[in-house]
């Protein structure tokens, strides 16, 4: 099988650091060729100078045989497309109007929208989506999206393609239509780079796998070399690597949270979430699942209080606290590791420090006749930046700066630091290396066994199974069913049963009430 690119001592600076140290990488022509690391280890940069983000400061990047020197728009003109994580998408535009955007046919000084639309129709037609190119794509679910963004670089007439974390939001069965299509795609010539965290599916769909650390490529391994163990023993350098799982479950004690007959609408009027009932013990982690965008971020939001509730009940020990502010029911006890760190979750202009007292920069700990207290928000920071392990500090320095790792790091130590009594854990470790995983892991079963009551909300199916001491799955903002702890100890439920119900294509019998 020839390279269709070979990319050849690849080094690329950003000031002291080198991200990509002489790297060697080649794509052969249709094949998937996994790209795993840890954070930080130089995957996403190396891939942004392939796709014309970045230019190499050395080496040479040679496409079917010619070296080239290119941009994103020649990039693309190239047969390259990339698929990031974060969808480049705008909700309130249609299918077609997304997929063309920029690349517009024309006759004359008009768009050709019949024409587009045409070509469009028969790409949906292709990968089984009966949707017309006129729909919004923000009423699709996340799956339809992730389609359309390889529609798009189809489209525009990518040979070669870059899935950025693909599966992050995707059911098993939508992972699985997903594969089919990557190795469709593969059939017809084209090449796959497919970067993720997941090494059991890495190993599914993978001809050959290059890991990456520090910058540089650790170890190349062929079909029939791919092993889950080994690759993440060279993702990480050690030699016993797996990821912590929950060997306590079951053991909780009294009710700390309950929601009753839960209704919340959307500002157009929309039902997000439906007549739902649920309670969270102390020492318990009660797991959510669901495809995003079934009800998981307006519960969490009417949880926390970023939204308020159409109707019933939520309590935290003995309070109601439906009518409190946020900033009241952070004070009784509920804590949030945010879903998404980048908006929500830090102040991303901001230090270590000013991140890590965000909500009690008022409480005597930190303040005194309206002034901070600086040696004791540093000691408190410095102190936090010990106990969990958080690297690349410096006083002055934005958190935007750091790894992903190190930034959930940040969240973590703010909100644990709290002692909560609640703590709210919304995909706590998406686009997280193996390392950071268990680290995360490890902090959110600690807080169990100190009595913490944990809602772990997580697309990662696997996630959700080795932490979850129960779990329930929501399904167009309804409870599809639960599954219980003595499930998960005699492993009597499957990821694909668990799939059905968040897909809607199934209920279990035992639905909460």
């Amino acid at each position: 099988m020839n390279n269709s690119i070979e990319m050849k001592s690849i080094t690329k600076r950003f000031g002291s650091l080198t991200a990509n140290n002489k790297i060697d990488f080649q794509l052969r022509a249709g094949e998937t060729h996994a790209l795993v690391g840890e954070n930080g280890a130089g995957k996403t940069t190396l891939m942004r100078i392939l796709y014309g983000q970045y230019a190499p400061d050395e080496g040479t990047i040679r496409i079917d045989g010619r070296e080239e020197r290119y941009n994103v728009a020649k990039a693309l003109k190239l047969g390259i497309g990339m698929v990031h994580q974060n969808f480049m998408q705008i909700s309130k535009m249609s299918i077609a109007d997304n997929i063309i955007l920029g690349h517009a046919p024309k006759k004359g000084f008009f768009i050709d929208y019949k024409s587009a639309k045409k070509e469009v129709s028969v790409l949906l037609d292709r990968f089984g989506m009966k949707v017309s190119p006129d729909k919004l794509i923000g009423s699709l679910c996340v799956g339809e999206r992730q389609k359309i963004e390889i529609i798009k670089a189809l489209y525009l007439g990518a040979k070669v393609l870059i899935l950025d974390e693909p599966t992050a939001v995707l059911t098993p069965q939508e992972t699985q239509e997903l594969f089919q299509i990557i190795e469709e795609l593969n059939s017809e010539g084209k090449s796959v780079v497919f970067i993720s965290h997941k090494l059991r599916e890495v190993v599914r769909i993978a001809h050959r796998v290059t890991v990456m650390r520090k910058g540089e490529i650790v170890r190349c391994f062929d079909k029939n070399e791919i092993q889950e163990t080994e690759i993440a023993r060279a993702m990480i350098g050690k030699q016993e690597v797996s990821l912590i799982q929950n060997k306590n479950r079951g053991n909780t004690g009294e009710t700390i949270f309950i929601a009753k007959n839960l209704w919340v609408f959307s500002d157009e009027g929309a039902v997000k979430v439906r007549d739902i009932s649920f309670d969270v013990k102390a020492g318990e982690i009660l797991g959510i699942g669901g495809v995003e965008g079934n009800g998981q971020s307006e519960l969490i939001n009417s949880i926390i209080g970023m939204t308020g509730i159409s109707g019933g009940n939520l309590r935290l020990v003995e309070a109601d606290f439906a009518d409190k502010t946020i900033e009241e029911r952070r004070n009784l006890g509920i804590g949030y590791i945010s879903e998404d760190r980048m908006t929500t979750g830090l102040a991303l202009n901001a230090n270590m420090d000013e991140n890590v007292i965000c909500g009690r920069e008022n409480s005597p700990q930190f303040s005194r006749s309206g002034f901070l207290k600086r040696k004791e928000i540093a000691d408190h920071s410095q102190k936090l930046t010990k106990e969990f392990d958080i690297r690349g500090i410096h006083a002055e320095k934005p958190v935007k700066q750091l790894s992903g790792g190190n930034m959930q790091k940040i969240i973590l130590a703010r909100e644990i630091s709290r002692k909560p009594k609640l703590l709210i854990a919304a995909q706590p470790t998406r686009g997280l290396d193996i390392g950071a995983i268990n680290f995360v892991r490890e902090q959110l079963l600690e807080q169990k066994a100190k009595g913490t009551a944990i809602l772990l909300v997580s697309a990662d199916l696997e996630e959700l199974m080795s932490l979850s001491d129960r779990m329930i799955i929501l399904y167009e903002g309804e409870i599809s069913g639960e599954i219980l702890s003595e499930e998960f100890i005699e492993n009597s439920v499957t990821e694909e049963e668990i799939g059905l119900m968040m897909g809607g294509a199934s209920r279990s019998k035992r639905q909460v009430s």
